[in-house]
């Protein structure tokens, strides 16, 4: 809605009760009739940085006879002239109060509160603006019935998963909504892998991003993707298996690298054990036979195997002389 006033640029709608007053007067009585409480001023500007030196907003929120809300945004132009590009404008501040609104929350997506605007004008000339956006828009009514409501249409590739055929008569794009629509399947077959294969050609660059989807998105083995290969297309099953090599190395490097990681912990606790249990040894050594016995033989226990570490470690309990610990081992001089 639009009104035409002569306030001038010095219009503040600071005051709730000078406010409260402008807006019952201007809204839509569709709206005046639902309102159950004051209007509560919300914080924050809308606008456009660049057309703050032209333009003020104020936010407020009402409550409703039915126990909801809505908002009522309100926008004073301070141009002498109307402003064409008004009704564009004012549908992204609305979308700027809504996403505010909802703060990240979903439920509040489903529920957001309408948003009633009121545009304040006092130029020289009077505002022949369209008031709706629907009236900025060149097309027949067919086509504007389809903008009236805002709506926009779906198609939803997971939602309700068709039949392979019906995803679309042109095989190439038939093949790549298909291959959108699988990504969440549990298990890819190499029938479904011939499947889209048998709609892309050879040659195509489609065919090979295709392919390097299903194999990032899938856990299909490389024997698997041959297998569907050959199903639909012998003649290509090494070319386009060279052709995804590095993905199938990264998967390998994947796994490689995880498990060499394993590896180098069990490594790495195993060095620690036994060079605990050498240490242990050798204090047992020293407190039993001096210093010197210690670094007689410290190279040969730090050089010992686990096994042999044990051994050793066990020999000292009964040991008389240091020759007792490593009985039976005549490389020790």
């Amino acid at each position: 809605m639009v009104t035409h006033a002569g306030a001038g640029a010095a219009l503040k709608l600071e005051d709730p009760e000078r406010a409260g007053a402008l807006l019952r007067e201007s809204l839509p009585k569709a709206l005046t009739d639902k309102m159950a409480g004051d209007l509560q001023p919300v914080e924050g500007s809308f606008i456009d940085e660049n057309l703050r030196g032209t333009h003020s907003d104020r936010l407020f929120q009402v409550a409703l006879r039915d126990g909801r809300s809505a908002f009522i945004y309100t926008l004073i132009e301070h141009k002498s002239w109307p402003d064409m590009g008004a009704p564009l404008q004012l549908m992204g501040y609305r979308h700027r109060i809504w996403t505010r609104y909802a703060q990240d929350k979903p439920e509040r997506l489903r529920k957001l509160p309408p948003i009633i605007t009121l545009l304040v004008y006092h130029g020289r000339t009077p505002w022949n603006v369209p008031t709706r956006l629907i009236d900025c828009i060149d097309a027949d009514e067919d086509l504007l019935a389809l903008q009236r409501d805002g709506g926009y249409a779906v198609k939803d590739l997971n939602g309700n998963t068709p039949a392979y055929e019906n995803f679309s008569d042109h095989p190439l794009l038939r093949a790549g909504l298909a291959a959108l629509a699988w990504a969440f399947v549990k298990q890819f077959h190499p029938e479904q892998l011939a499947r889209l294969l048998r709609d892309l050609p050879d040659e195509h660059p489609l065919t090979r991003q295709i392919l390097i989807y299903i194999v990032r998105v899938h856990t299909m083995t490389e024997d698997e993707f041959k297998q569907g290969v050959a199903m639909a297309k012998p003649h290509l099953v090494e070319a386009l298996t060279m052709s995804l090599a590095q993905e199938w190395m990264d998967r390998g490097e994947a796994k490689g690298l995880q498990k060499g990681i394993q590896q180098g912990l069990q490594q790495g606790l195993q060095q620690g054990l036994q060079q605990g249990e050498a240490q242990t040894l050798l204090r047992q050594i020293e407190r039993k036979f001096g210093p010197q016995a210690r670094m007689h033989c410290q190279q040969r226990v730090q050089q010992a195997g686990e096994a042999q570490l044990l051994q050793w470690i066990d020999n000292i309990l009964i040991a008389e002389r240091l020759e007792d610990v490593f009985q039976n081992d005549s490389s020790l001089q």
